[in-house]
């Protein structure tokens, strides 16, 4: 690509808004192409009209660049302005690295326009810059919008140190659709907006205000403690807007946010013509499937709508509060997307993704991309079932090109960890010996620790298990020769007790999943399979792990699809009665 990174003359280094104005010609000989890319959030506009944003998710050492076809918004003399949030610190959904954009709009092979030093710009004012308001870790910063502001003026930009080689984005641009009906109820301190469903996408507002008055919008899933819960712990789930007299209209297509309810509080009187969150969307073409069941077929289509609100620049584990890439969590979505839509370049890039983030000590990062790491083993692990699921449902092995040194690298890591015991003992700072959010699973207080810290030497059913059963798929992806009948037989000696298997060496409670797991590498009999469905001391599988329990219980052929079946309509049929309109993480 032509052009240089720019950025606007600031002295701010964290959460601010650079704005970029370049005036093109268009001869009519050719598509007009956008190419860009930038550190943060861009949105493009040509002669007023969004036309792209949202960069593809990526890291400071593998830089995507958007291409985009702006043929229909030129007109023969065009006006090209980008606004980019460099967000400069470091979340779960990116990693910190010095502003900069790059962009140039080409015809036909020749250069229009391109960034450089004679570009002008300027610090977008009516952004808060350098605010450092945090919704969550996960998430990174809200923002302030001040309508009133009189705008600076443009400079010319300064070239910035950014060396990188780009890579097209591989997948499809993200999609901004049209707004949704709301429902506005006025209460005594505030409106409150129900958009009938849970949403993904941009704030949008269209108002008349009394007085010049700052809003503070609140976004959530569901009304709790008689409105929208903004404040949870450390957690701020609101963005501000500061609204001059007369008409506001203003949409950010740079934050994306989600849930079902808005709740604005403002001190003077605000008339409503619309406040909603409009859709943002991966576009995916949806395979039709019908259930005779109406309950099936209710919690199917459910399932299908809360996938698409966890797939943007990639799959994220929640929309409201993390919007981050989990090896786990994506498992589930990319195992249900084969069936629920067209194609897998999608899957194919999320897992391409995953694994630039292998870290030195032969893990992936806990999130991809993630610039606060507490990486978590046993997702690691599950990172090679993705590789071998996304093979067998493709016949795409030119994914090992790309991927198969990562996983070959994990493989070694847990083979290098394993000790004399003929198991792999749980891993000691940085990392977080997480299975699931239920008891004696989740081990949240390792989020926490120190290099310090001791570490006392003990085995992990769950880990075990999976580190057999992927390496058994490891053997059938290479073609290798793995031997495990050693481990396995460790793992009955070491965990069985009285025809179930403990979590661990430090407890003697027992769970679905870890037995589970014991089932699917061979560990276990009829018995075992019964005491699943039916031993009330066993810790009940979270959400996202009952895929593991199923899978388990349908070796036994039919026995158990009754109860399958019967578990999926308890379960989901609570959060529809509820009143939920996309599925929770957690029950």
């Amino acid at each position: 690509m032509n052009g240089k990174w720019i950025w606007a003359k600031t002295d701010y280094r964290k959460d601010n808004y650079a704005e970029f104005v370049a005036p093109f010609e268009t001869f009519g000989v050719g598509a007009a192409i956008l190419r860009i890319a930038c550190d943060g959030i861009y949105a493009a506009y040509v002669n007023g009209v969004l036309v792209a944003f949202s960069q593809c998710a990526d890291f400071p050492w593998y830089k995507f660049c958007d291409e985009i076809d702006i043929t229909p918004h030129c007109k023969r003399q065009n006006d090209l302005t980008v606004i980019v949030w460099h967000l400069g610190t470091d979340s779960q959904t990116y990693i910190c690295d010095t502003a900069g954009v790059l962009f140039e709009v080409s015809e036909n092979g020749k250069t229009l326009v391109c960034s450089g030093t004679d570009t002008l710009s300027r610090i977008q004012n009516r952004y808060k810059n350098g605010y450092c308001k945090t919704i969550t870790a996960q998430l990174g910063y809200s923002f302030l919008y001040d309508g009133t502001v009189t705008e600076n003026g443009y400079a010319p930009s300064v070239e910035m140190p950014k060396p990188y080689t780009l890579h097209k984005r591989p997948i499809k641009p993200l999609v901004l659709q049209d707004r949704l009906p709301v429902t506005v109820q006025r209460r005594a301190s505030s409106i409150l907006i129900d958009m009938g469903k849970e949403v993904a996408g941009f704030l949008e507002l269209d108002i008349d205000s009394k007085a010049e008055q700052k809003l503070t919008i609140c976004f959530g899933e569901h009304i709790a403690d008689g409105g929208v819960r903004r404040k949870i712990g450390t957690r701020d789930f609101s963005v501000e807007y500061v609204a001059r007299v007369g008409r506001n209209t203003y949409l950010n297509p740079l934050r994306r946010i989600a849930g079902r309810y808005l709740e604005i509080f403002c001190d003077a009187e605000v008339a409503v013509r619309y406040i909603g969150i409009r859709p943002v969307v991966y576009p995916v073409t949806v395979q039709s499937v019908s259930f005779v069941d109406p309950s099936i077929q209710k919690i199917y289509d459910v399932c299908v709508d809360t996938l698409r609100l966890c797939m943007h620049e990639h799959y994220e584990d929640c929309p409201w509060r993390e919007q981050a890439l989990y090896a786990m969590d994506s498992r589930n979505q990319m195992l249900c997307g084969y069936y629920a839509f067209f194609g897998s370049e999608y899957q194919r890039h999320n897992l391409l993704l995953l694994a630039k983030s292998l870290r030195k000590d032969g893990l992936l990062s806990i999130c991809a991309p993630s610039g606060l790491d507490v990486p978590i083993p046993f997702f690691s692990l599950v990172y090679i079932l993705q590789v071998y699921e996304y093979v067998a449902h493709t016949d795409d092995r030119s994914v090992l090109d790309e991927v198969g040194e990562v996983v070959k690298t994990i493989i070694d890591t847990f083979a290098c960890k394993m000790d004399g015991s003929g198991l792999v003992p749980s891993f000691g700072y940085p990392c977080w010996n997480f299975y699931e959010w239920a008891d004696e699973s989740h081990n949240d207080w390792q989020i926490e620790r120190k290099p310090t810290d001791p570490c006392s030497c003990s085995y992990d059913l769950i880990l075990n298990c999976m580190y057999a059963y992927v390496l058994r798929l490891y053997g059938r992806l290479t073609g290798k020769s793995v031997a495990v009948e050693r481990m396995i037989d460790a793992i009955r000696k070491t965990f069985g007790r009285d025809g179930v298997f403990a979590l661990s060496t430090k407890t003697n409670r027992y769970s679905q999943l870890g037995n589970a797991l014991a089932v699917l590498i061979g560990l276990g009999d009829d018995a075992l399979a019964a005491r699943i469905v039916s031993d009330r001391a066993m810790i009940p599988a979270t959400l996202s792990m009952k895929p593991f329990v199923y899978d388990a219980l349908l070796t036994f052929g039919d026995t158990y699809k009754d109860y399958i079946l019967q578990n999926i309509r308890t379960t989901y049929g609570k959060m529809l009665q509820a009143g939920a309109t996309s599925f929770w993480e957690t029950e």
